[in-house]
C-alpha cells in the first residue's frame, strides 16, 4: 500500500508541477476563497457494523466542511491548498454491563487540488473535474470492542480525492469519492498493526466570498 501511496503522491505533484510551469495568461483570473459544506456516505470500516465486523465502527453519515484559497494558472487550470473538517455522527449503544458508549471518528484534511475548469471565465454554468492528495488525521474517541475501557486515538496518513461538478455563478456543486486507506496499531486492539479503510463518497456545495467581486466576472 506505501508504495502506492508514493506512486498517486508523485503523479500529483508533477501534474501540479508540470501545469505551474506553463505560461499563464496576461489576464489570469484572480485568486478565489472558496466556502465549502456537504454530507459523507462512509465506506468500508468506517461504516460496516460494529458488533459483526473485527474493525467496523457502525458510523452511517457525517458532515464536513472546509475552505480553500484558488489560484489560477489560466483559464482552466486552478491550484488550492485546502482545509477540510469530516465530522461523523455518533455511533452509540450500551455495553453487556448497561453503559453507556459511544464512537465518535473525526478527520481533518490538509490537501492540494489541481482542478479543471472549462469554458468562458464569465459564463454562468461551467462544468468542473478536481484531484487531490495530503495529510490526512484520522481519530477516533472510541470504546474497545471487549467493552473494557474507552480509549482516545490518531493516526496520521496519506489521502486522496477526486470529484466532479458544476459551478453555478458564485456557487459550485459536486459529487465525490474520498480514499483513505491506512495501517494503524490504533483504534482496536487485534494484537497486531491492521488495515482500516475509511473511505467515502459524498457531496458538496460551495461558495465563493466575493473579495473584489467574483472572479469569473471580470475579464
Amino acid at each position: 500500500m506505501i508504495r502506492h501511496i508514493r506512486h498517486l503522491a508523485t503523479g500529483l505533484v508533477l501534474v501540479a508541477a508540470a501545469i505551474a510551469s506553463a505560461p499563464a495568461m496576461a489576464d489570469r483570473p484572480p485568486s478565489q476563497v472558496v466556502l465549502e459544506v456537504g454530507g459523507a456516505i462512509p465506506k468500508g470500516n468506517l461504516g460496516n457494523d460494529f458488533y459483526d465486523t473485527e474493525l467496523g465502527l457502525g458510523i452511517k453519515s457525517g458532515l464536513e466542511m472546509g475552505f480553500r484559497w484558488r489560484f489560477f494558472l489560466n483559464e482552466a487550470w486552478s491550484l488550492s491548498p485546502a482545509f477540510h473538517f469530516l465530522n461523523s455522527k455518533d455511533f452509540k449503544s450500551v455495553t453487556p454491563e448497561g453503559d453507556d458508549f459511544r464512537i465518535k471518528p473525526t478527520s481533518f484534511r490538509y490537501t492540494l487540488e489541481v482542478m479543471w475548469m472549462p469554458g468562458a471565465r464569465d459564463a454562468s454554468f461551467r462544468p468542473f473535474a478536481a484531484v487531490s492528495g495530503g495529510l490526512f488525521r484520522n481519530r477516533v474517541e472510541g470504546f474497545h470492542k471487549t467493552y473494557d475501557r474507552p480509549f482516545d486515538s490518531s493516526v496520521n496518513t496519506f489521502g486522496a480525492m477526486g470529484r466532479a461538478g458544476v459551478k453555478l455563478g458564485a456557487f459550485e456543486l459536486c459529487v465525490l469519492y474520498a480514499w483513505n486507506v491506512f495501517d494503524t496499531w490504533n483504534f482496536f486492539e487485534t494484537g497486531q498493526a491492521e488495515t482500516y479503510d475509511w473511505s467515502h463518497t459524498g457531496a458538496r456545495a460551495a461558495w465563493i466570498v466575493p473579495f473584489g467581486g467574483e472572479g469569473d466576472s471580470q475579464k
